[in-house]
């Protein structure tokens, strides 16, 4: 089982940014715990592309872009491409689904590890238009937008709910 574990209330501003980003990523990864890859590709509904497995690499092509970024500004999309701009949900598959999963766990710890060698005011960006905080601040809130998803789409799957 996932553990997962919120961040205290006392924490200065960058553990309560790094306990909050664990605290999601965390969520989505227990979400997707005991599914098969059938399960996890499993879609809302039409016309939808939504799935669990689908959210997982739409939060991966999240950490590669607004997280990896911040070392290699020139970085690129992972799954979605000109061909198909929405693969991180349209491609998914159950066969790929343990991969996937993998693939979301190194692009955590990667971002993880560009974001720790750096402070909050950092600028990044062309015209260094973008501080360390927003890129916290943008991850966090694309996990809190998915995360709603995920108790939906979890509980249409199985019948399992909470948060």
């Amino acid at each position: 089982m996932t553990e997962r574990t919120r961040p205290e209330g006392l924490s200065d501003e960058r553990g309560l940014l790094d306990g909050w980003l664990e605290y999601y990523r965390a969520t989505l990864l227990a979400k997707c715990e005991g599914l098969s890859g059938e399960q996890l590709v499993t879609r809302s509904c039409e016309p939808s592309p939504m799935s669990l497995l689908g959210l997982v690499r739409h939060m991966t092509e999240m950490e590669r872009v607004y997280g990896h970024r911040l070392a290699d500004w020139g970085i690129g999309w992972l799954y979605c491409t000109e061909e198909n701009e929405e693969g991180d949900f349209e491609a998914a598959t159950a066969a790929q689904a343990s991969a996937d999963l993998e693939t979301f766990r190194e692009h955590c710890a990667r971002t993880r590890e560009v974001m720790a060698a750096r402070e909050l005011g950092d600028t990044f960006g062309t015209t260094n238009s973008y501080t360390l905080r927003w890129f916290y601040q943008y991850l966090i809130k694309e996990y809190a937008r998915h995360l709603g998803h995920a108790d939906l789409l979890r509980e249409r799957i199985d019948g399992a709910a909470g948060e």
